[in-house]
């Protein structure tokens, strides 16, 4: 009988869990998780701190999952190294975990600038945990009513979104020259950050907090230009590949950990999935990290499997981010004119709707859309398959184009 081994319990963790457990009925299965809480959905977060929606909901499964996996949850628990030759894992505590089959899935973890001077204060909090989560809720409660944000991308934008929501006074401080950089074209971003600006959301761009002020709590911080008051500053910056745990193990990273269509590292028997993995995406095969919530369930459901012996290929991470914005949807597929270098852009702007798509060689390279998400499910597939899409060009931004994936020939 074998004993499988998971380091985490996101998405990725909990999938395998579940692939293994459809497999194998019998062997041992432990869980290790460095926070306290059992299995939730870090989608909801942004909804619970609007206050859409309440503290239980945002579990994902009754409190008899891990029992009727017939799994072991250790939760509090710090995994701080892997050795591969002894086929254990080091824990915080001093104690060890002995594997047959190892997954690493450990997630990534949020970046918080050490430069930052004052981050110890009460009133700080780093987006990106549960507990981070209800540490912002308590401040609220507590009163706080003015906020900076520090971080204009995905996750800053969507957090910001929802302080609003609660009646908070909110500031975003961005150090590159727009929002949402790495996701939208400068149009687009500028149509998002209109939106932001219409719901009272002040943009502070090309610049940084140097330092959080206050004694014991927060009352300012300084950026390189001026001084914003706040009570409370939320770090939502983004998220690095948590890959510490790996260290000095001989397992094979670069931005991420290196695994193969298995899902499988460098080291017999050790896998990696989720956030902390570094695989190949859809639709040109890059190599990257790619932390959205369906892939680290589809990485984490492919590692399972293959860890007890069935041989499932992983075809690839999806490049999709999609952002509500009060009620505004916005889409961003693919890469940005900035990845691509020099392409075709075909756009539309409505007072309704802004929509773009980045065409090279007659393939679908990027698409970004603003206030609609029509036909965007249709295209990533167009995207996958690395359709020729010239015969139809003209077309593709029209309300009313109806078209079936597999009409478009393969490029």
């Amino acid at each position: 009988m074998l004993h499988y081994v998971i380091i985490g319990n996101g998405g990725a963790g909990v999938s395998a869990l579940q692939a293994i457990r459809e497999v194998d009925k019998t062997s041992d299965i432990t869980i290790i998780s460095r926070e306290q809480h059992p299995a939730y959905s870090p989608c909801s977060l942004p909804n619970l701190i609007a206050g859409e929606v309440d503290k239980p909901t945002i579990f994902r499964f009754d409190k008899q999952f891990y029992h009727r996996l017939n799994a072991r949850f250790m939760k509090n628990a710090e995994a701080l190294e892997i050795v591969p030759k002894d086929k254990e894992v080091k824990l915080a505590d001093g104690d060890r975990v002995k594997f047959d089959k190892l997954l690493v899935a450990a997630g990534a973890k949020p970046i918080a600038p050490k430069e930052i001077k004052g981050l110890e204060l009460n009133g700080v909090h780093v987006m990106g945990t549960l507990d981070s989560a209800l540490g912002i809720l308590a401040h609220i409660n507590q009163g706080a009513s003015r906020v900076v944000v520090v971080g204009g991308g995905f996750m800053g934008v969507e957090t910001a979104t929802m302080l609003k929501k609660r009646g908070i006074e909110v500031s975003i401080v961005e150090m590159l020259p727009r929002i949402l950089y790495r996701m939208l074209d400068p149009d687009m971003s500028d149509e998002v950050a209109e939106i932001l600006k219409n719901h009272d959301i002040k943009l502070v761009l090309n610049d940084t907090v140097e330092s959080v002020n206050g004694k014991k709590t927060v009352t300012s911080v300084s950026l390189g230009k001026n001084t914003l008051r706040c009570d409370m500053v939320v770090l939502a910056i983004g998220v690095t590949p948590n890959v510490d745990i790996v260290k000095g193990s001989g397992i094979e990273v670069n931005q991420g950990v290196i695994v193969d269509s298995k899902m499988q590292t460098n080291k017999k028997n050790i896998y990696a999935a989720g956030d902390i993995a570094e695989v190949r995406e859809q639709i040109e095969g890059k190599q990257g990290s790619f932390a959205i919530w369906p892939n680290a369930i589809e990485q984490g459901r492919i590692a399972g499997l293959n860890m007890t012996g069935r041989l499932i290929k992983y075809e690839g991470a999806e490049v999709v981010n999609v952002l509500d914005v009060f009620d505004t949807p916005v889409v961003a597929m693919g890469r940005t004119s900035l990845e691509i270098g020099k392409c075709k852009v075909i756009s539309r702007f409505t007072p309704h709707a802004s929509k773009k798509i980045l065409l090279k060689n007659n393939r679908m390279l990027g698409l970004q859309f603003v206030g609609t998400i029509r036909n965007a499910g249709t295209f990533y597939s167009l995207m996958k398959k690395g359709s020729d899409v010239s015969s139809v060009e003209e077309r593709l931004l029209d309300d009313n184009l109806v078209i079936a994936p597999d009409a478009v020939p393969p490029k």
